[in-house]
């Protein structure tokens, strides 16, 4: 009897020991996925991080030229108004020139009918 309850308990031990290794293999499998889901977490959080400052980069290089874009905008704003008033003088002076025409043409009427 003391033989088949020494077989009973070994084998019960064994039995044991073998759920405790399938825990603990299972247990590092476990692991051993987490480590990897945490690598890629790691590796997509470098890319994202050079992606960021990449584009950190690119807004920078944006603002700069917008900046020059609204210069050149303000600078083209104001030669517009010089050449408005560019025009407007013009025009003044072009309907002066045709009172003054006009005059002219009054004057030599009035010249002519005197010498007749």
């Amino acid at each position: 009897m003391v033989f088949t309850f020494s077989f009973a308990f070994d084998k019960l031990h064994a039995d044991i020991l073998y759920l405790i290794f399938q825990r603990r293999r299972v247990f590092v499998e476990k692991i051993q996925e987490l480590e990897e889901k945490i690598v890629k977490v790691i590796e997509r959080i470098k890319s994202l991080t050079e992606e960021n400052r990449s584009l950190k980069e690119r807004i920078g290089e944006l603002e700069e030229a917008l900046g020059r874009k609204d210069e050149e905008l303000n600078t083209l704003k104001r030669e517009l108004q010089e050449v408005d008033k560019l025009r407007t003088t013009i025009e003044r002076l072009n309907n002066e020139r045709e009172m003054v025409k006009s005059q002219v043409e009054e004057l030599i009427r009035e010249l002519e009918s005197i010498e007749v």
